[in-house]
């Protein structure tokens, strides 16, 4: 009937009338006896659904004239005398019908009943769910004139669950509408003006916000006050204390009414009740009709005041919940259309989920609801907050929190004091007072452990024009270099040096922590306004990272400055120590304007937000909140954990706005204004002659930079080229450093295109013309000193001319590239052009910093307050629930929305910034700071430099360990750690998906469940034991006390119980010309009988109907059935099938007309029980099927099959933690997924070459296979639940949901078996476990020998003893069942008394020939061999020292940490290992193959690290 949702209201009308006549032709058909009552009972039900689509297309419908308005009445009408109807006629007629029938659809629900004239009166009926609605009917008094006149009367009364009548009228109508219709002899009879009203009392929605108002009361009286505007309705008022008290309420109109002034007066509760509920909330109700309110319009006070007890003790302060609600009842005149409420009235059990109305007229009946606005006046606020010692928790919150605050106030009062005294911009002290040319150096230390630095640290700048003097990076006024700090040096130079094309830093290693983790350095030049980044990211250490405290960097180009893994490794690092609110109190920086004060108020003022928002959520729930289903096994709710999620996404927005509130109005520093600096010109003094002593250090000097500058070059060089203090061979080295310089740089260019000269970097090219004035300069000196000169045996000319070739090289390689129109820039302007003409901007005013302390006071007093109010009105429960659900905000706060926001926020910016590449505002204003305090610093005063200090000196050149094979083996060691721990995480959640899913009470519902039915089921053989067994033990256990429940009362029935049989095809017919020896035709035994029968299998008659099912064959696809595998034989899904029903009275009388009719005969060839029961406690299916299967001789044999499902119904904590741990191996299976597409994409065929690539496919393939499986396993199961709700007396068959289950779990399985083997492999790269590989693959000739010697003997063995026992011992009668028990025979799990008993010559042979040559010779010297290769490949291992994964991890950690880490020696990969023990001889020599490294001690000869204290 959904159709007629769509129909127009003329066509629904004519339905109506179809469904009417069909009715009366229902009706007219006799009932002749029972089973005629239960077919027309469901037809019914089907009608009443049916009209109650009507209703709903009624509901639907949009009528827009008075024509709709009377064809959607009639539709209701008609639907509801259609019902009438059926109920009268069966009265009637049926003698064993019910005196009154309920039915109930989605929408509506109706009572129908007859009564006659002693019954009618003061009779009452009540509707539940959707529309609960009650009717009781007045005295017979009231009801004399029409019971005179009618003996016998149909009273029907609908209750709907909405409001037919929405579009006539717009008056707001909550709850059910009910609808009460008597009749008489199919007539209508009309009932109006009735001395005493009917009673119909309406529900409301019980979910309904009320919007309670609780008052914690001290005194003995309060007061709520409100506003009446209309005198039509009634006014209810609802004081529900918290625990039973007794209260008298007082009503008064413009004044307080007290216990001596009142209009009227009610003492509550009307009776003594104990629990609440319904009736409790009624007894502290009090309901004010239209004339009680007499005084009409206006406002009125209500006084409520406790009433002493009965021993004269004074009222315990309690909680109150007060409600003020007005409602008025309605009925429908379809008449004018519209609601109306003359005749109807409210009675006195109204309550606010309920509206009694007494109506003296039959019709539709509605009410309307509506919460009145009040103030409560609690007279003792002071008081209230003086008692806190009822409810302590938010007052002691608020106090803990007050002196927390206070004692971290005064802590980062002292740090920002602190901070103070860093800020400043050091003017170094070996600067030449001279020096007009100006460099500030930002210097910023990394954030690792032990980043800072105890050493001296020395800087020299490099660029186009020259160098500067090395530079002590010093200041004694404070610390520098500490962890995170940003240190600001002015260096000045007497020349410019140009643009900067390098820089070196070193240190002296000296101090008690001398490693120093370098992040950044920026170099600016005032006087040219450019500045150039320097990304170190690096360790100046002996015993960290590359174990250097002397590099060289090179300043940054555009596109590695704006790149986005810097940009998001810079961002991500800035925002989680300064913007990270919480977290920045502690890591703030002192540069940063947003002090560590602020950043504390800020935080406390989210904390107290916090709270109040909490604990309003926790306020508006009932007092009587009850702790829901905790979370997993933590002592959390999931309305404590949803509360908390809701306070924080609310605070979030205030989060943003409070953590920005002091950084948005930070003053601007005005750029500073500098004093032009006079270009300088070359003087003379720069080319004064040196000595040969200082040519030599300047040599040694640019050596030096070259081979650090680049460190490749340093490998290829010998040490004695660079340590030498020969001019000619410094020269020598010096020219081959410039050229292989060159050939580096020129190598871009067969890669780069034909224009190599606009491809050349801006870094190179000043480079170039570093090289080119430093080869000038020595070449001078070289010149002005002459051969005569000389203190050594130097050829001075010789190294001058080679000096030139060397300029004449580099300007050749170097001037075409100035006309070059691209070159990669690596300087920058100090300030964007915006803000460099904002020099004379002032910025906010101050003033306003002062009005962000007042929002943030106003804001953390006001949230304080009303945090300490709302606490004292909570209980126990409450108050727990609020502080739990507050911390759980908090640390979603701290944990997860704050590291969310900065994450997200650094990947934004650093998309943004790598595609837009600007400067970071933030920046810029640290930048003005900083200059506008360089501004202010005296570069003239008078410094000191002793030349001589050995600081200036950089360390001397050693050659570095050489790495590319070390760096190669430790990426390949890194990326198997990567792969081996995120296998072991998918391992992990594997095996976690698994068990959420397994449920370990499968083992106890597999025993309860053969335990019931199994009992002497074993013991058929013949046909005729089948009946007495069904009889006595699976009918009784089948059908319990409870009705739908099995006998143990908590397994669920599901569906009907099958019987169904297969037969073996009968002696075909032929004519009767056909002799009586050639008409008996035996069939083949496996063939299965699909011929129809009659009763008794007789041949079928030509009117059958449909009770003779029983005996017609139906096939697989009719039953919905799947083959079932059993003990001799498959069987098909069909056969000959019989519902034994679900009730134990009907499944009797099938079984003895079974036995009777001889439904089971010679003929049968297998038999099944089968039914599915569903455990809700465990929250498991089992699908049971008995089955008795004939072997062809005539006995049958008994088995039984028990498979288990678990259904889709899961407990929270449950569907929580496998959802996520499934989400999780998902994704990690799309990571494989994505990981092996690119390999396949890459190898091409190769990739299937590989088993490594075919093991990760299996294991990828199988987990997609397992979640196609699950999604059909869920279809599979809402279809069969669908099924079992559209018809709960079919037989549900589950059979495809067990085979899909079945394969899920062999799959799960070998899925679990190949992620073992994978995880296996990743760690055979371990020695020690390649010892097992290695031993198996040595002893792999033996192994296959005596394996086949094995099966030879087992196949004997097997064959003797199934020829020999195999009639008479059942796990012998196969040849496979007889390999199995001999093998379980030989482990010890089966016995051999049964053997020996019946044959003891031949059994005891057997038995001790298979011991002697199975057990003690051929698997013992089976396992010998093994362990035979396992001794020498374990020696071996002894011997050979393989680089540890371990230790390489150990190492990187360490560095990441800065933890000192020993390294031992380390095998080199690339040589071959060490021989075999033949080797391990008495040999003086170290093996050739192996390589040592940073190892701690001496060596002895076999090439053993021995520490020197074990020496000797």
């Amino acid at each position: 009937m959904a159709f007629i949702l769509g129909l127009p209201q003329s066509a629904q009308v004519d339905v109506v009338d179809s469904l009417i006549y069909l009715t009366e032709q229902l009706l007219k058909s006799p009932f002749e006896n029972n089973s005629t009552l239960d077919f027309k009972i469901p037809v019914t039900v089907c009608l009443f659904h049916s009209l109650s689509d009507v209703v709903k297309a009624g509901k639907a419908s949009r009528p827009s004239s008075k024509h709709d308005i009377e064809q959607v009445e009639n539709i209701l009408k008609m639907s509801l005398l259609v019902l009438g109807e059926i109920q009268e006629i069966f009265v009637q007629q049926s003698q064993h019908s019910e005196p009154s029938v309920t039915l109930t659809s989605s929408v509506a629900s109706l009572i129908l009943s007859r009564q006659n004239i002693s019954t009618l009166p003061l009779s009452s009926y009540t509707l539940g769910y959707p529309a609960p609605v009650r009717l009781s009917f007045p005295s017979a008094l009231a009801l004399k004139e029409l019971l005179n006149k009618h003996s016998g009367v149909n009273v029907q009364v609908t209750g709907l669950a909405f409001n037919p009548f929405k579009d006539f009228d717009d008056k707001n109508i909550v709850g059910s509408i009910g609808s009460v219709l008597l009749s008489s002899n199919r007539n209508l009879l009309k009932v109006h003006d009735l001395m005493e009203g009917i009673e119909i009392i309406l529900w409301r929605n019980a979910s309904m916000e009320t919007y309670a108002t609780n008052v914690n009361l001290s005194t003995d009286h309060f007061t709520v006050t409100v506003n009446i505007t209309s005198l039509e309705k009634s006014l209810i008022l609802c004081i529900e204390p918290e625990s039973p008290v007794s209260v008298t309420l007082y009503l008064g109109f413009q004044y307080q009414p007290n216990h001596t002034s009142f209009h009227l007066n009610i003492t509550l509760p009307k009776a003594q009740v104990q629990q609440k509920g319904e009736e409790y909330a009624w007894e502290y109700t009090w309901v004010l009709t239209p004339e009680s309110l007499q005084f009409g319009v206006g406002t009125y006070h209500i006084t409520a005041a406790l009433n002493e007890s009965k021993e004269g003790a004074q009222p315990a302060p309690t909680l109150f919940s007060v409600v003020t609600a007005v409602t008025q009842c309605y009925f429908w005149d379809r008449h004018n259309s519209t609601w109306r409420s003359s005749g109807c009235q409210v009675g006195p059990r109204s309550t606010l989920l309920r509206t009694e109305c007494l109506c003296n007229h039959l019709t539709y009946f509605g009410s309307d609801f509506f919460i009145v606005p009040r103030t409560v006046n609690v007279e003792d606020t002071i008081k209230l907050l003086l008692r806190v010692t009822n409810n302590p928790i938010g007052v002691s919150l608020l106090a803990s929190l007050l002196g927390f605050y206070v004692l971290l106030f005064v802590w980062t009062w002292r740090q920002d004091q602190a901070d103070m005294q860093k800020v400043k911009v050091t003017v170094l002290a070996d600067n030449d007072p001279s020096s007009q040319f100006h460099y500030l150096v930002q210097v910023s230390t990394g954030y690792r452990r032990r980043a800072s630095t105890t050493a001296k640290v020395v800087i020299t700048l490099y660029g186009s024009e020259g160098r500067s003097e090395p530079h002590h990076l010093c200041d004694s006024q404070k610390a520098v270099f500490e962890r995170g700090a940003l240190d600001v040096f002015l260096l000045s130079t007497p020349s410019p040096l140009g643009d900067l094309h390098g820089l070196r830093l070193w240190h002296d290693n000296s101090g008690v922590s001398p490693s120093w983790y370098v992040n950044q350095v920026i170099v600016s030049d005032v006087a040219s306004n450019r500045k150039w980044h320097f990304l170190c990211n690096c360790w100046l250490a002996i015993d960290l990272g590359d174990c250097e405290r002397d590099r060289v960097f090179i300043p940054a180009s555009k596109k590695e400055l704006f790149a986005f893994r810097h940009l998001f490794s810079s961002t991500i690092v800035e925002k989680f120590t300064q913007d990270y609110l919480w977290l920045s109190i502690a890591t703030r920086h002192p540069w940063d304007q947003f002090t560590r004060v602020q950043r504390l108020t800020c935080c406390t003022t989210l904390l107290l937000c916090n709270m109040v928002i909490n604990v309003m959520f926790w306020k508006v729930n009932s007092p009587a909140a009850q702790r829901d289903e905790q979370v997993g096994p933590f002592a959390v709710t999931w309305s404590e954990l949803l509360i908390s999620i809701q306070t924080a996404v609310i605070l979030f927005p205030i989060n943003l706005v409070v953590g920005r509130l002091f950084p948005l109005i930070q003053p601007q520093e005005p750029l500073p204004l500098f004093p032009p600096v006079q270009p300088s010109c070359l003087s003379d003094a720069s080319f004064e002659p040196l000595s040969v002593s200082e040519v030599v250090e300047e040599l040694k000097e640019t050596v030096g930079f070259l081979l650090r500058r680049n460190t490749q070059l340093l490998l290829e060089c010998e040490q004695s080229s660079w340590s030498s203090y020969n001019v000619n061979e410094l020269v020598a080295l010096l020219s081959n450093l410039v050229c292989s310089h060159l050939e580096g740089q020129g190598c871009h260019q067969s890669a780069g295109g034909p224009s190599w000269a606009d491809k050349v970097p801006e870094n190179h090219y000043h480079f170039c013309c570093y090289l080119l004035r430093v080869l000038q300069r020595l070449q001078s000196h070289f010149s002005a000193l002459g051969p005569t000169q000389a203190d050594q045996p130097c050829d001075f000319p010789d190294a001058s001319s080679h000096l030139q070739t060397l300029q004449e090289l580099l300007e050749t390689r170097t001037l075409p590239t100035e006309q070059g129109p691209s070159r990669e820039a690596t300087s920058f302007p100090i300030l964007s052009p915006e803000e460099g003409k904002k020099s004379t901007s002032n910025g906010l005013p101050k003033w306003l910093t002062y009005v962000c302390w007042l929002l943030l006071g106003v804001t953390s007093l006001a949230a304080a307050f009303f945090t300490a109010l709302y606490s004292l009105k909570l209980n126990k429960e409450q108050a727990t629930s609020w502080v739990i659900s507050m911390i759980l905000s908090v640390l979603q706060n701290v944990f997860i929305i704050q590291p969310a926001k900065v994450i997200f926020l650094s990947v934004l910016l650093s998309l943004i910034w790598n595609r837009m590449p600007c400067l970071n505002k933030e920046k810029e204003q640290q930048t003005k700071r900083i200059l506008a305090l360089s501004a202010k610093c005296s570069s003239s005063l008078a410094g000191s430099r002793d030349k001589r200090n050995p600081i200036y000196v950089a360390p001397a050149l050693n050659s570095p360990v050489k790495r590319p094979e070390r760096t190669l083996k430790e990426k390949e060691l890194f990326k198997l750690t990567g792969d081996t721990l995120v296998q072991i995480l998918f391992l992990v959640l594997l095996m976690t998906a698994v068990n959420s899913t397994q449920n370990a009470s499968r083992f106890y519902l597999h025993h309860a469940l053969w335990k019931s039915f199994t009992h002497r089921f074993s013991e058929i053989k013949l046909l005729e034991h089948f009946h007495p067994w069904a009889t006595h033990t699976l009918l009784p256990n089948l059908y319990g006390d409870y009705r739908g429940f099995v006998t143990d009362g908590n397994s669920f029935l599901v569906g009907n119980v099958l019987l169904r049989q297969t037969r073996v095809p009968g002696a075909t017919v032929f004519p009767s010309k056909v002799s009586p020896q050639e008409q008996v035709k035996p069939s083949h035994p496996d063939l299965e009988d699909t011929e129809n029968y009659g009763v008794n299998w007789t041949p079928p008659e030509t009117n059958t109907t449909g009770s003779d099912s029983s005996w017609h064959y139906q096939s697989q696809e009719t039953l919905g059935g799947y083959p079932i595998q059993g003990e001799f034989a498959t069987y098909s899904g069909g056969g000959y099938v019989v519902r034994l029903g679900r009730n134990s009275s009907a499944a009797v009388r099938i079984l003895q007309h079974l036995e009777q009719s001889h439904w089971l005969d010679h003929r049968t060839k297998s038999l099944f029980v089968e039914f599915v029961v569903f455990n809700a406690n465990v929250n498991l299916f089992c699908v049971v099927t008995l089955i008795l299967e004939s072997n062809h001789v005539g006995a049958f044999f008994a088995s039984v099959r028990l498979d288990t499902l678990t259904s889709l119904q899961t407990s929270k904590k449950d569907f929580a933690w496998s959802a996520v741990s499934q989400v999780i191996y998902y994704l990690l299976i799309g990571y494989y997924g994505f990981i092996q597409g690119c390999r396949l994409k890459q190898q091409g065929w190769r990739f299937f070459t590989r088993k490594k690539n075919l093991l990760d496919m299996s294991i990828i393939l199988i987990a997609f296979a397992i979640l196609v499986l699950d999604t059909k396993l869920i279809s599979l199961h809402k279809r069969n639940m669908a099924q079992y709700h559209h018809n709960r007396d079919r037989f549900i068959n589950f059979y495809e949901a067990v085979k899909v289950n079945s394969a899920v779990i062999h799959l799960v399985g070998f899925l679990l078996l190949l992620a073992t083997v994978r995880l296996w492999n990743l760690l055979h790269h371990n020695s020690r476990l390649q010892v097992i590989g290695r031993t198996l693959n040595k002893a792999w000739s033996e192994m296959v020998g005596f394996m086949l010697v094995i099966l030879i003997l087992l196949t004997g063995y097997a064959i003797a003893l199934n020829l020999a026992f195999g009639w008479s011992i059942s796990e012998y009668r196969t040849f496979f069942s007889s390999a199995v028990t001999f093998v379980g025979l030989l482990i010890g799990i089966s016995h051999y008394e049964e053997i020996i008993a019946l044959c003891p010559v031949l059994g005891s042979f057997l038995i001790l020939t298979s011991v002697i040559l199975m057990v003690l010779v051929i698997i013992n010297l089976f396992v010998s061999a093994i362990l035979m290769s396992f001794s020498k490949e374990r020696m071996f291992l002894k011997s050979w020292k393989e680089a540890a994964l371990i230790d390489v991890l150990l190492q990187k950690l360490s560095s990441l940490l800065g933890i000192q880490y020993a390294r031992t020696h380390v095998l080199d990969p690339s040589q071959k290992p060490l021989q075999r023990p033949k080797s391990i001889q008495a040999n003086s020599q170290t093996p050739s193959g192996l390589t040592y490294r940073d190892y701690n001690g001496p060596l002895t000869a076999t090439g053993i690290h021995v520490p020197q204290e074990a020496q000797g």
